[in-house]
């Protein structure tokens, strides 16, 4: 299983980090978080998760729950 380094951040600011094993980055950030992630869209608090064996960055942001909106006008 692979090995990813989840890093928290708020703005710039390294605020945690953690390693963690897990089948995918995604999952890897959701075990840090305990709940949901997207992929980051600009968030004051972000993550990033880093995979040194394949040299690859990925950065989430916590999951906003789904609003209905309405989609008729």
């Amino acid at each position: 299983m692979p090995t990813y380094q989840v890093e928290e951040f708020y703005g710039e600011k390294l605020v945690s980090s953690k390693t963690v094993q897990d089948d995918e980055p995604m999952k890897a950030a959701e075990q840090v978080v305990g709940g949901p992630v997207s992929p980051r869209a600009l968030q004051e608090h972000w993550f990033r998760v880093v995979d040194e064996r394949r040299s690859a960055v990925h950065e989430f942001s916590l999951a906003e729950p789904g609003k209905p909106g309405d989609f008729a006008k």
